[in-house]
């Protein structure tokens, strides 16, 4: 089993590279699975169209996990890597609380990425992720052993779980961080409502992170960075870029989403249309109005270099 860690900022096209990989023949596509106790508390879809609860598939999966101590009642029980949702919220399990403890556990992991290797292990994880890093694991072999697949592919996005997996798994996991011109982030953050620091930050602070933290964390030939726009406007070309780096052969047949049934869990809503295709998303050339571009140029502008945009 080998499995491909997609990192990226929100709105940048982990959902749409997640389904591309997944549809190889020896591919899964799992996409946010960080989200699945809240999937199956709240009755979410499948990509499949069943709930994630009922879904044939990830039945098989929860039988094998029982044995590592998943509760199909209780899913919360079983722990994975922190993660907040925005839309979908379980208002029951995402509490003040929880929140608070989202914040500290992030706190100690960043003052712990500034320390020298030699001095990290005095500073241990907190118990938390080390729970969560081994239930990952476990799920993923579940996964691979119940729908008979060689590469599992996880876009969580989440790049401090993605170096650690690497760190405990160094000859399985490899790192996919995918990048999107922020003109078009922002403009799809606007879209939605957000303010204009808001529509910024997060892309810019994210990217500058995951840079840092996989330059300093991972080799170069565990990991791959790639754009959306390559992806979407060839995706024969740079299919076989990834195929190659996961080591697998390029099949047609990814070409069209529609030609399987994926069983993702959370991610954006391309998962449910897959009869839409791999379409390139550049509204912001024509939508972009001057103010705006100028406002992102001044706060982005300087990250969107580094990340190859011009």
């Amino acid at each position: 089993m080998k499995v491909l860690y997609v990192c990226s900022a929100a709105r940048c096209g982990s959902t749409l590279t997640d389904m591309f990989l997944g549809g190889h023949p020896k591919a899964a596509s799992l996409g946010e699975i960080n989200f699945l106790a809240k999937a199956i508390t709240l009755g979410e879809q499948c990509s499949c169209g069943a709930t994630v609860r009922d879904c044939a598939h990830w039945q098989a999966v929860y039988g094998r996990l029982a044995k590592s101590g998943f509760d199909l009642q209780r899913p919360y029980r079983y722990r994975l890597w922190d993660a907040v949702a925005w839309n979908s919220v379980d208002k029951e399990h995402q509490t003040r609380l929880f929140l608070a403890g989202v914040r500290a556990r992030g706190a100690w992991m960043s003052a712990r990425d500034l320390l020298p290797t030699s001095l990290r292990n005095a500073f241990p994880m907190p118990p938390a992720f080390n729970d969560a890093l081994a239930n990952k694991w476990h799920l993923y072999e579940a996964v691979s052993d119940a729908w008979g697949k060689e590469l599992v592919v996880d876009s969580s996005k989440h790049v401090r779980e993605a170096v650690e997996l690497y760190r405990r798994h160094p000859q399985s996991v490899r790192i996919l961080l995918l990048t999107r011109d922020g003109r078009g982030v922002y403009l799809s953050r606007r879209s939605t409502g957000r303010d204009r620091q808001e529509s910024v930050r997060g892309w810019s602070t994210y990217y500058a992170r995951a840079l840092e933290l996989l330059d300093r964390n991972v080799p170069p030939e565990s990991r791959m960075q790639l754009k959306y726009e390559e992806i979407a406007s060839n995706p024969e070309r740079f299919g076989e870029t990834l195929c190659r780096f996961v080591g697998l052969d390029f099949q047609p047949s990814m070409l069209k989403l529609d030609s399987v049934v994926r069983h993702m869990v959370n991610g954006n809503a391309t998962r449910f249309r897959p009869g839409k295709g791999i379409t390139l998303d550049e509204r912001w050339r024509q939508d972009l109005q001057p103010a705006e571009a100028a406002f992102f140029e001044a706060h982005g502008g300087r990250m969107n270099a580094v990340l190859g945009y011009h």
